[in-house]
């Protein structure tokens, strides 16, 4: 019996360090569904049996109200979801009800259908958003479609439409910049000494910083002055022609760049003693955005620019020499038809400078003058043109002529043998001729 009972104490010793397992709630297995019910607006429902209380779990985003006892309606009050607790006769669970209050999908999409005749968009809703989908004629319209939901539910819009033809456009531009230039230097030295008690001297050559192409000197004297008479003269003349011809594919509202010329370091003070390089976009660069409107029609945002390196007026940083830029920028809309060519033409500069160095005095002299004073002339002109044609890509090529600008390049026989380094004469000043012009 001593044995037994000491065996029996050690196993209920052993039961009491037998851990307890922990006990896992599980809600009851009903019933459950979704619906959905617009903000400020209200909705029927019909219970399959008679119901003794309904929970609601977020009182603050739904409202539940009892007509009878199978039926009641929801009203929606904020954006956001909660869940109903239905208990039947007897106090059981019988149904689970998730509400999901959002925007109106139905009134969108009416709206939609009213404003859009023809095109098939369904609107459902998705979260606290709502969510668009269908297929559509052209992106016009379902950018428009975009437009016209983000008004009703800010914010709160995810298009899924999809188009059916394709909308790409092609943008042919054609960019062509001439530039002349001529320029002529003429200078004068004399110097006049009898050695010992009598100097003169005047003028220092050309007044540009350019080397003379030419030097006639005389040398002579009277009694016992000499003198030495110096003539400088320089004659620059030329044409610069640019021309780019770069096509382009975007799809319609979608923007496309393009970049013919290279870019340039440019030093950038970077705190003290400190200069950073950053690098700067020169030559013909075009930026556009077509939008086909629903009429066929061609919507085009076009920003062209011609740009070029001009170490004229060079800045010095650091002991560096950074050229500036001279541009040719404009930036215009327009609607065209698929093929037609627009022309953004009369971008005409022309400059004109002269300069005269001379004794005061007998410089204004008639004749004589001339041999104390040195003279600076310079004229220089450029032109640009730039021609658009955009057209759909899955349309036939529009042939067409293209206006180019009066004048041809000169070949090397005419530039060498004969000087001619224009293409064309200069033009007449602006404000000069019989008309004015």
């Amino acid at each position: 019996m001593p044995r037994i009972a000491m065996a029996a104490l050690a196993c209920a010793l052993g039961l009491a360090h037998v851990p307890a397992q922990a006990e896992t709630f599980v809600s009851e297995a009903v019933r459950s569904r979704t619906i959905n019910v617009p903000k400020n607006k209200s909705l029927s429902f019909r219970l399959d049996g008679p119901a003794s209380k309904i929970v609601v779990a977020q009182p603050d985003t739904a409202q539940i109200v009892a007509t009878t006892d199978r039926s009641f309606y929801v009203r929606g009050k904020t954006l956001g979801a909660t869940n109903l607790l239905i208990y039947g006769q007897g106090g059981a669970l019988q149904e689970v009800v998730d509400v999901r209050v959002g925007y109106d999908a139905e009134a969108l999409q009416s709206d939609l259908a009213a404003a859009i005749p023809g095109e098939v968009i369904k609107v459902r809703n998705l979260g606290e958003g709502l969510l668009l989908t269908g297929e559509v004629s052209t992106t016009a319209v379902a950018a428009k479609a975009k437009t016209l939901a983000d008004k009703f539910a800010p914010e709160s819009i995810t298009s899924a439409l999809t188009v059916r033809a394709s909308q790409q456009v092609i943008l042919e531009v054609r960019v062509l910049e001439a530039g002349r230039s001529d320029l002529k230097d003429i200078g004068f030295n004399l110097a006049a000494t009898d050695g010992v008690n009598f100097a003169l001297a005047t003028g220092s050559g050309l007044i540009g910083p350019s080397t003379p192409q030419g030097v006639l000197q005389v040398r002579g004297s009277i009694g016992s002055v000499d003198i030495d008479l110096m003539l400088q003269a320089l004659e620059e003349k030329g044409v610069v022609r640019t021309l780019a011809r770069p096509n382009l594919v975007a799809l319609s509202g979608q923007k496309a760049s393009f970049l013919a010329g290279g870019e340039f370091p440019f030093p950038v003070p970077n705190g003290r003693d400190t200069v950073s390089i950053e690098f700067r976009e020169f030559g013909v660069k075009l930026d556009f955005e077509p939008v086909v409107q629903d009429n066929g029609l061609i919507r085009l945002l076009v920003a062209p620019e011609v740009s070029a390196l001009d170490t004229r007026a060079n800045l010095r940083l650091n002991g560096m020499e950074v050229p500036s830029l001279t541009v040719r920028r404009a930036a215009t809309t327009v609607e065209l038809k698929s093929g037609e060519s627009f022309a953004v033409a009369g971008l005409f500069q022309q400059d004109y400078a002269n300069a005269i160095r001379q004794l005061p005095g007998i410089g204004q002299v008639p004749v004589i003058g001339s041999l104390f004073r040195s003279a600076r002339w310079k004229r220089q002109e450029s032109e640009l043109v730039i021609i658009v044609t955009p057209r759909l890509a899955t349309a036939e090529d529009l042939t067409g002529e293209t206006r180019i600008m009066a004048g041809r390049e000169t070949n090397p026989i005419d530039l060498i043998l004969l000087g001619m380094a224009l293409d064309k004469p200069l033009s007449a000043p602006v404000g000069t001729g019989p008309a004015g012009q």
